[in-house]
């Protein structure tokens, strides 16, 4: 098969190594999907976008805004296990909270809803075989939890807190920890207003516009700083 050396030539410039293949699809994952509502192949890109901030080396921790029972979490932390990042879990554990209007008027339904257990979220990462000193699980609504210490630094922020105001608030207190290269995920961009609009209006505060990439029906991510994806030319995913 016939290289591209322009190609080669421009990721070695811009100090990228040339592209590798996708890793592949750990056993673990299947156990994993009973805990999740996502299904196996957005298990899966989670899965390898995990594997994506350890290959390019960035530094932090994994967040995770609304766990539920823990097979989104476990995912990313089956790719960062060895990398000697922590694991940091927010969720109430009591379901969805009350939405506002601005989430759109099927949410109000929700409220209640999406119940998951601190020891399923366990179990979970003990399939990840993610060792339990690394994870910190916090218990609580996020307008609290997020007052306590948090990481310095984070590699891969996932956001799945379903409505504005708590997208809103995951964004404006994690963002600034995110490291340059690293990860933000919005598990509900294509499913609830709230979070795309919650994402529009953090945008535009911040004055940014950040190069957004999608995968499944919902489901939205962009890497910190990056300004273009030339360097993935010919390539059907994006990292």
């Amino acid at each position: 098969m016939m290289r591209n050396p322009l190609r080669r030539l421009s990721r070695l410039l811009a100090g990228q190594s040339p592209a590798t293949a996708a890793p592949a699809r750990p056993p673990e994952l299947s156990r994993l999907d009973s805990y999740s509502m996502c299904g196996l192949p957005v298990l899966e890109k989670q899965y390898r976008l995990g594997c994506d901030v350890v290959v390019r080396n960035i530094a932090g921790d994994f967040v995770e805004c609304g766990v539920c029972n823990g097979g989104s979490a476990a995912a990313v932390a089956l790719a960062i296990r060895d990398s000697g990042r922590r694991a940091w879990l927010y969720d109430s554990f009591q379901g969805m909270p009350q939405p506002k209007a601005v989430d759109g008027e099927f949410a109000e339904r929700y409220t209640g809803l999406c119940v998951g257990t601190e020891q399923t979220v366990q179990d979970a990462m003990a399939i990840a075989g993610f060792l339990p000193e690394n994870c910190v699980i916090r218990k609580g609504w996020f307008q609290d939890t997020f007052k306590l210490p948090l990481p310095d630094a984070v590699s891969f922020l996932h956001i799945d807190a379903d409505w504005y105001d708590s997208v809103s608030l995951s964004l404006n207190t994690f963002y600034d920890r995110v490291t340059e290269g690293g990860i933000i995920m919005l598990d509900d961009f294509g499913h609830w207003e709230g979070c795309r609009e919650a994402f529009y209006d953090f945008a535009n505060r911040r004055g940014l516009k950040p190069l957004l990439e999608r995968f499944g029906y919902a489901q939205a991510f962009w890497i910190k700083g990056r300004i273009h994806n030339r360097d993935f030319k010919g390539q059907l995913e994006i990292p």
